[in-house]
């Protein structure tokens, strides 16, 4: 933190995280401690989410008696994330609240147990250092980020009066709760928003959109002279999917909703050009006609994105075949069972560009509105009827060129489609920027509750009371946090204490006892700097008692700077040195 004594508001004070608490990182998970006659639950990283704990999934281990007592959780204890894949996730805290007895933690988790400071106050100050990205600036690590407890117990941390404390808490549990219910109407609005366009969608398809004049509109055309419009395209299929009666393609009973007047079903080839892409292959790479081509990373819903477009080799006899022209339609082939058919129109936003295998091209035919024919194309995607026809894994699913030329169009007189295209961009355009209002709303919340958490810790939540008893005055009063090392309870000879089976160890002759161990004899023994490990093994501590790591770590804090020095810059696995000329 940037922030010094000067800059508090009156009555605080500023000190280090482990002067208003103790901090302590968990309990190793190993092979040996997957069971035992003392299998107790565990948190893990994995339990702390942003808005909180999970305890769906809890798991165990063994956990000694004595183990127990050192690594239980207490109501009012704050866990956070000590690793993390990425920075800005790392330390996300949550508040124990005893929702689960007699839990521990893991090492993946460090506990910071209050003292000084109120839970809910020390947990405001320890969202607020992850969201700032204090927590993310002093993690450690390649690949997976470290926190490291030594690290977090030196983060400063403002300490306001007890009394202003439980204010600031207040105020924030207040304001954080406006804002995620605030959070919670806008995602609504933006599911109702949701449901909204695929109503218009599919009212624009079904002829329930707009109302034509009585008798049709002038310049409509009936259902034969739509039929014969769809016959002019040379080589379109007749009745392959539908019965052709009275000139009208009528679709097999049961099949297919009734149409409107007017209106007649007709197979999606029949009423334009259906094409596949050009497959992408090594031997495109290179050549002498080197040109853009769009594939499914480029196509959204409704909009075609061209920041990242790749090129091949198209020669002059295959360019004319697979170029787009405004007014194409794209649609996702190949895409996850959700999306696959997406489709956008092609309105020249890269002139000349081709498109690959990835994607299916649709070209209106003289019966359709190429505007309308994307409206179906989107009624489909969202009322499921693509990934009804698509084929393949959970993960890819294929429209299929054959499933989805032969899948049936709704085909109104032109003069209605033109209709019901204005209509539909309307309402459409509607939603849409109510759309982007909410996103643009969603999108702050997390700036809100960076702004809340900050106000927090520097005093501009609430106003400060003369009469509160200052910081200092309370560190004074209360004195250092008591995190005492548990020791092992010992065990008489003969006796078989039921419940506890860890026994005493006796020191062997040639390791000096643990409360005189000195950490630089032992380096100057060895005659080199050792890392962190090698030093606590060769100084004869066991790692398996929690009382013997506590030990080493108070002796390393004794002589740290003292007589002993860090080398390097190593955060999690530090080398250390003898000083040479240390007395």
């Amino acid at each position: 933190m940037s922030i010094n004594n000067n800059e508090l508001p009156t009555g605080w004070a500023l000190v280090r995280v482990d002067r208003v608490g103790a901090v302590r990182l968990g309990r190793q998970r190993s092979p040996d401690k997957h069971t035992g006659e003392h299998a107790t639950k565990y948190l893990r990283a994995a339990n702390i989410k942003p808005t909180g704990l999970d305890l769906t999934d809890v798991l165990e281990m063994d956990f000694t008696p004595a183990e127990r007592r050192v690594f239980a959780l207490h109501a009012g204890d704050i866990l956070l994330t000590e690793a993390s894949g990425s920075s800005s996730q790392v330390g996300r805290a949550a508040l124990w609240s005893d929702e689960l007895s007699d839990c521990c933690y893991q090492n993946t988790i460090v506990r910071f147990r209050p003292h000084a400071t109120l839970p809910d106050y020390a947990l405001a100050v320890f969202r607020h250092y992850a969201a700032s990205g204090i927590f993310g600036r002093v993690a450690r690590g390649v690949g997976i980020q470290h926190l490291g407890a030594s690290r977090f117990a030196e983060l400063q941390f403002p300490l306001p009066p007890i009394n202003e404390q439980k204010r600031i808490a207040e105020a924030v549990s207040q304001r954080l709760a406006e804002i995620r219910q605030a959070g919670t109407h806008l995602r609504s609005a933006w599911d109702r928003l949701g449901a909204q366009r695929k109503e218009v969608l599919a009212a624009a398809v079904s002829g329930e959109l707009v109302d034509m004049p009585e008798g049709g509109s002038e310049g409509a055309t009936d259902s034969s002279a739509t039929l014969a419009l769809i016959h002019q395209k040379s080589g379109a299929p007749q009745g392959a999917l539908f019965e052709p009666t009275a000139g009208v393609l009528v679709p097999p009973e049961g099949v297919l909703e009734p149409l409107p007047l007017g209106w007649v079903w007709a197979r999606i080839d029949q009423v334009g050009e259906v094409r596949l892409g050009r497959q992408r292959s090594p031997e495109h790479h290179h050549g002498e006609h080197i040109r853009p081509y769009l594939r499914v990373a480029n196509v959204f819903e409704d909009r075609i994105d061209t920041s990242d477009v790749l090129e091949m080799n198209f020669t002059p006899e295959e360019y004319p075949v697979y170029v787009l022209e405004q007014g194409d339609i794209l649609l996702n082939e190949g895409q996850s069972p959700e999306l696959v058919g997406r489709p956008a129109m092609f309105r020249d936003e890269l002139p000349g560009a081709c498109f690959q295998n990835t994607l299916i091209r649709f070209r209106a035919g003289p019966a359709v509105d190429p505007e309308f024919a994307l409206l179906v194309f989107r009624h489909y995607l969202h009322s499921g009827q693509f990934r009804k026809i698509a084929r393949g894994s959970t993960n890819i699913a294929h429209l299929g060129l054959d499933r989805f030329r032969s899948m049936p169009f709704p085909l109104p007189p032109l003069v209605e489609q033109a209709a019901i295209v204005d209509e539909a961009r309307q309402r459409l355009a509607v939603a849409d920027a109510q759309g982007n209002a909410v996103l643009a709303s969603i999108d702050r919340l997390p700036e809100m509750e960076r702004e809340l958490l900050a106000a927090a810790v520097a005093g501009e939540l609430v106003p400060q009371q003369p009469d509160d008893e200052p910081a200092a005055q309370l560190l004074d009063r209360l004195g250092e946090p008591l995190e005492i090392a548990v020791t092992l309870p010992e065990v008489e000879k003969g006796s078989k204490s039921k419940g506890d089976t860890v026994k005493p160890k006796s020191t062997p002759p040639s390791k000096a006892s643990k409360s005189t161990v000195q950490l630089s004899a032992v380096l100057r023994k060895a005659g080199r700097p050792l890392p962190l490990p090698e030093l606590f093994a060769l100084a004869g501590f066991d790692r398996d008692q929690p009382e013997q790591v506590e030990s080493f770590y108070l002796a390393l804090r004794s002589e740290l700077d003292r007589t002993i020095r860090q080398t390097g810059t190593a955060a999690e696995n530090a080398v250390l040195e003898v000083i040479t000329d240390a007395p």
